[in-house]
């Protein structure tokens, strides 16, 4: 067994460079994609001075009083001339102001009479200046950022129609066991629903990942170099769950091995995941696609493709890497059996900010994980934690919305 950070050091080295190419696609249809290069604006921001409220725009040598009314801009209009001494012009808020004034005296502050405005001058000036939020040229967004919403939309809000992005990587997924059925109707006993193939596909699409194939595969050498050969031609990353231990019926590894691929690793000092494999092409030109077989038990498919799934994603796409990780404090104690590897536990957080442990029966109780928040570790060498000893929590993008 290999400690994780020797196991994710062996991925960050051996994909070091793996990106996949760019492609040209609207900005507005480009939500989830990964950036390929920095982002520079093509307008200013605000691209006028404008108003931050509605009010009465007037000069800086103003002081209050009464005040002729010249006029009134709403948003999207254009601004009126250059502000003179004594005038007063109403301004919608996001309406341009004229030339010359410096401060937007709110409309609460104003008594209108016919023609005239008396105004009291104070607070701030309540208007914001041509390109104090960006200006024309500067980054908005560097290459690697994994767009959201809220940054396509600064994007758009800077003229920018279209953006390059790095294409999104294919995956195939195979579900293995001769125990697993897509039915209810082919339950029986020794059978169990398939939840893994399902479950990868979610969190690949939820994660900006093209699935291309899902399929599941019996545990026969044949069956598993077939599925595994088939995956290799249609995708940039292949996912195997289950199959990949040394049990009587684990033909993942051999198959590996069998039809050319070089295992980097085999077996990490984790728990739940210790039988999690990765490996890929023998070939100088390219080490794409990725393999990484993952262990059967859902939880351990859950944790291990956040893991190392979307930490090989990260490299393809040029994205970031690493999960967000947390130091914070533990709500209740924890105890367990046996220190000898790290341990993820799956773990809620309270309202005071604690990592509390929830009820849960190990790595096949995949039902527990509904109510998590995601996992704290337990470091190798470890049984007792005390309450309000810091711990690692690794928060779940899934949950960080």
């Amino acid at each position: 067994m290999i400690p994780l950070d020797h196991a994710l050091r062996i991925v960050d080295e051996t994909l070091a460079g793996a990106v996949l190419p760019c492609q040209s696609v609207p900005t507005r249809q480009a939500a989830g994609r990964v950036l390929a290069c920095e982002q520079c604006s093509c307008v200013d921001l605000p691209p006028f001075d404008k108003a931050a409220v509605d009010g009465y725009a007037i000069r800086a040598t103003d002081c209050g009083g009464e005040y002729a009314m010249a006029a009134t801009i709403a948003a999207g209009q254009l601004a009126a001339g250059p502000l003179r001494p004594g005038e007063a012009v109403k301004v919608m808020t996001g309406a341009p102001v004229p030339q010359g004034t410096e401060r937007v005296v709110m409309q609460e502050d104003a008594e209108l009479c016919g023609e005239t405005v008396r105004l009291k001058p104070r607070g701030p000036s309540n208007f914001c200046k041509q390109g104090e939020d960006m200006r024309r040229g500067g980054v908005v967004l560097p290459a690697g950022t994994s767009l959201r919403p809220l940054d396509v939309a600064n994007l758009v809000g800077c003229g920018i129609s279209s953006v390059e992005v790095v294409r999104r990587p294919r995956v195939s997924i195979i579900s293995t066991g001769n125990e697993i059925v897509d039915d209810p109707a082919l339950l029986s006993p020794g059978k169990i629903m398939n939840t893994n193939g399902p479950l990868l596909a979610g969190l690949c699409a939820a994660h900006g990942l093209d699935v291309v194939s899902e399929t599941a595969a019996p545990d026969t050498p044949q069956d598993a170099r077939a599925a595994t050969r088939i995956a290799l031609g249609q995708a940039d990353i292949v996912i195997l769950s289950g199959g990949v231990s040394v049990g009587q019926f684990d033909f993942v590894l051999d198959a590996l091995s069998q039809i050319g691929l070089r295992v980097h690793f085999s077996r990490l000092a984790v728990k739940p995941g210790k039988p999690t494999v990765f490996a890929t092409r023998e070939n100088k030109a390219s080490v794409l696609p990725v393999v990484l077989g993952l262990p059967g038990n859902p939880v351990a498919v859950f944790l291990m493709f956040h893991l190392f799934v979307l930490r090989a994603a990260g490299h393809l796409t040029g994205a970031a890497v690493a999960p967000r990780a947390f130091s914070l404090a533990l709500a209740a104690p924890f105890k367990r059996r046996h220190g000898e590897r790290a341990e993820f536990v799956p773990a809620r957080l309270t309202r005071e900010g604690r990592v509390e442990p929830i009820a849960y029966h190990g790595s096949a109780h995949l039902l527990a994980l509904t109510r998590a928040d995601g996992f704290f570790s337990a470091p190798a060498g470890s049984t007792e934690l005390a309450a309000g000893e810091v711990v690692e929590f690794l928060m779940l993008p899934e949950h960080s919305q």
